[in-house]
Order: C-alpha cells, then sequence, then structure tokens
C-alpha cells in the first residue's frame, strides 16, 4: 500500500466514524464513559439489542481488549460476560479496563479443540495475532499487519473452562479468534448445544494458514442445529473493496430450542 493508499484509508475512516456518531449520537456519550470504547463494536452490539439478542450470558472468545465485551455489557446488560484472551499485551488492557466491573469474568487461556500449549503468532495489530499463521492473502490486503512475536500460551477446551459456571440462559456465543473458529467449538460442543445464538467470523478467502472457508463454516453450524440469520460487520480489503471476512449471526433453530426446553422441563 503506498502512502496515497494509506491517505485514503485513513480518510475513509475518519469519514465513516464521523458519519457513524452523527447515525447513533448515543455512541458520543459511550466513548466518553466506557473505560474501553470501539466504534465498530457498539454499532454492532447496537444493532443486536435492537434486533432482540438480548441474552444473561454473553461468552466472548478472542476479547482481545474487551471491545466487544464493554459494548455488550453495557449495551445489552447481561448477567455475566466471559471474556477469554491468551495474548499477555491484550489481557493486561482487558484486566485494566474491564477486570473490576460487575458479572465480567477474565479468563487467560486460549481455547481449541484438546487442552495443551501451542505457539500464539503475536501481530503487530493485536486484533489480527493468531494461533494460526497468517495467509499470503492476508499479507497481500494488509502488509501492515505483520507478526512481530510468538509465545506458548495455555489452551483449554471451552467446556473444560464452563464446566462448573453458571451460564444463564439465553447465551449469546461470540468468536473471533482468526481463523481458529472450528476448533474452539470442537472443544465446546456442549457449551454449543446450550448457546441461543452465535457470532463468529467467516472468511471468503482464508487470511490464515488452515482456516475453514465460508461455506465450510456455514455448513459446521448447520450440522450442529443452527442457521445463518445475517451478517453482522465485514472485513474488506482498502486497496480493493473486497470484502474478505464477516462476522455472522447464527441463531439455534427452533427444532433445537424445543428439545432444550423439553430437557429444562420447560412448557
Amino acid at each position: 500500500m503506498n502512502l496515497g493508499d494509506g491517505a485514503r484509508l485513513v480518510a475513509s475512516r475518519v469519514t465513516a466514524g464521523i458519519l457513524l456518531l452523527a447515525e447513533r449520537p448515543a455512541a458520543i456519550g459511550a466513548a466518553l464513559r466506557w473505560t474501553r470504547f470501539s466504534l465498530t463494536s457498539f454499532r454492532m452490539v447496537d444493532d443486536l439489542r435492537r434486533q432482540g439478542v438480548l441474552p444473561a450470558t454473553v461468552i466472548d472468545v478472542g476479547a482481545n481488549v474487551g471491545q466487544f465485551a464493554c459494548a455488550a455489557l453495557w449495551l445489552l446488560r447481561p448477567r455475566w460476560v466471559h471474556a477469554f484472551e491468551p495474548s499477555p499485551d491484550a489481557l493486561t488492557a482487558l484486566r485494566r479496563d474491564l477486570g473490576a466491573e460487575p458479572g465480567v469474568v477474565i479468563h487467560a487461556v486460549a481455547l481449541g479443540a484438546v487442552s495443551g500449549e501451542l505457539p500464539f503468532h503475536v501481530n503487530a495489530h493485536s486484533h489480527s495475532s493468531s494461533l494460526l499463521p497468517l495467509s499470503e492473502a492476508h499479507r497481500i490486503a494488509f502488509p501492515d499487519a505483520t507478526e512481530v512475536a510468538e509465545v506458548n500460551v495455555p489452551v483449554r477446551t471451552l467446556d473444560e473452562e464452563l464446566a462448573s459456571v453458571e451460564l444463564p440462559e439465553p447465551i449469546l456465543l461470540k468468536l473471533d479468534v482468526q481463523g481458529y473458529e472450528r476448533w474452539v467449538l470442537d472443544g465446546g460442543r456442549g457449551t454449543l448445544s446450550r448457546a441461543n445464538w452465535v457470532i463468529l467470523e467467516a472468511s471468503f478467502r482464508p487470511l490464515y494458514e488452515g482456516e475453514p472457508g465460508f461455506l465450510d463454516i456455514v455448513g459446521y453450524m448447520a450440522a450442529r442445529g443452527f442457521r445463518l440469520l445475517r451478517p453482522v460487520g465485514w472485513l474488506v480489503a482498502p486497496a480493493t473493496g473486497e470484502i474478505l471476512q464477516c462476522d455472522v449471526l447464527f441463531e439455534r433453530t427452533a427444532d433445537r430450542v424445543r428439545t432444550a426446553d423439553r430437557v429444562q422441563g420447560r412448557s
């Protein structure tokens, strides 16, 4: 990306931010009051609120520095927010900004299909850090998002981490783990079976080595009783405008809801 492209990208983001603040003036007050604020997360979570996604429990896997968790805490008002983050630097900021908030539980681990320890690829842009290496497509689209370190991090499964935890329903499970979503879900089948909604990233062009494609993720979720509702956010290549990935909202199907209700003795 040359200097002209960089200047245009910054200008477009500033313009988008101004338009969003004009569209949603409540975001201005949130930016002044919240301990961690992100325009992108504010818009996504505010839309979820207006669409009736009102969970009692939010499970935020790949919480980074708490952008989504903070928006969910203040806009959705759940009883509990469980935030998972393995990156040491991001974890420090997450604990500082949200660690003292009532109802927020921070889990300093990565999640995967099995427990153990894995190398974590730390990126210059912390939200791009992953257990998977960058793909060539990622390097081309975002040349500034480079790997700067590799650290070993503890890995647990989602089901193990939440085995003895109260999870009042309804439950929103959000995953932002940079291509590692399928492995997290493989280790969280019990938790997934209780979730009412799931938000996860799905890529049209894999941005990490070994990352499943969009249709693979949709099929995976369908096989587990979830239907795709709609995109709730997306990532665009700055130089070409190509939509590379999107944040997708899934909902547990009516049959699954009725089954869960019968198991819990509901009518």
